[in-house]
């Protein structure tokens, strides 16, 4: 939430961290206003920021085949 520049009590952050988040993401989808729906999206970008972040430290860190991995690379 902090890298998404949140706090804990905006909605998307709520729904994140209660439930099941199969169940919360279609709810998260469904936000009404658009100032909610950009939280979300900050949100999700920054959690799959970390989860890749993880994912290149165990699984990646001595090379991989990843094309995505060498998105910044290519600039």
């Amino acid at each position: 939430m902090r890298r998404a520049g949140l706090r804990p009590t905006h909605t998307p952050a709520v729904l994140v961290t209660h439930g099941r988040i199969d169940d919360q993401l279609g709810k998260i989808a469904s936000l009404a206003p658009r100032d909610e729906r950009r939280k979300a999206f900050r949100l999700l970008v920054a959690v799959l920021a970390i989860a890749d972040g993880r994912r290149r430290e165990r699984y990646c860190s001595n090379g991989c085949s990843h094309w995505w991995h060498r998105l910044s690379a290519a600039d």
